[in-house]
């Protein structure tokens, strides 16, 4: 009986794992980066509910210290190299927000990835120049997306080189991680096959 358990859950575990990664919601290239969290990006693939071929991100669940306006400062200039130098050129795919899509300004809310698969929202609260937000406005629960396995390559983050070369860092609401957190989805599904199995 123990293997037919086995032969149902797998699969089903693979489903939830897939649906996980990296959004196909839309997809194109940074063309223009207005700051720390916003961006434009000309689509090469997208979703029924987008009709333009550039669109304007605002990425979900954090805030970027400002580079205009009233609260402008150094930190989101610098924020807003950040974002540039990761993103401009680069080709990304974003995780559209499904409960309102747009915000009051029209961008769309959107988890950013890069092409080898890094958060970049998380990338920009790791390095110091967001901090993590719980925006009611849309479906993301930052717990969430920020919890996502990341490549191998994210352990040598650019906080510790940030923090060398004595940029400010903003604040972060960013906890430890702990150690079940940190398994993979390949390192729970053996789990739970060998649970199965004994």
């Amino acid at each position: 009986m123990k293997p037919i358990k086995v032969f149902f859950i797998v699969p089903l575990l693979l489903l939830i794992a897939l649906a996980s990664g990296s959004p196909d919601e839309a997809a194109g290239r940074v063309i223009h980066v207005t700051d720390g969290d916003t961006f434009d990006v000309r689509l090469q693939s997208h979703d029924e509910r987008i009709s333009e071929d550039v669109i304007r991100v605002r990425l979900a669940d954090l805030d970027s210290p400002e580079m205009y306006g009233e609260r402008a400062c150094e930190a989101g200039r610098i924020a807003g190299e950040y974002t540039r130098s990761n993103l401009m050129g680069n080709l990304v795919s974003l995780d559209i927000d499904d409960k309102n899509g747009q915000d009051d300004y029209g961008r769309w809310m959107a988890v950013c990835y890069l092409e080898d698969g890094r958060n970049f929202n998380r990338m920009l609260i790791d390095s110091g120049h967001a901090a993590k937000k719980d925006f009611r406005n849309n479906e993301f629960d930052p717990e969430s997306w920020y919890r996502e396995e990341q490549p191998i390559e994210e352990e040598y983050s650019s906080v510790q080189s940030d923090q060398e070369d004595g940029i400010p860092q903003a604040d972060s609401e960013v906890m430890p991680q702990n150690e079940a957190e940190n398994k993979s989805w390949l390192q729970v599904i053996l789990e739970i096959i060998a649970a199965a199995s004994s």
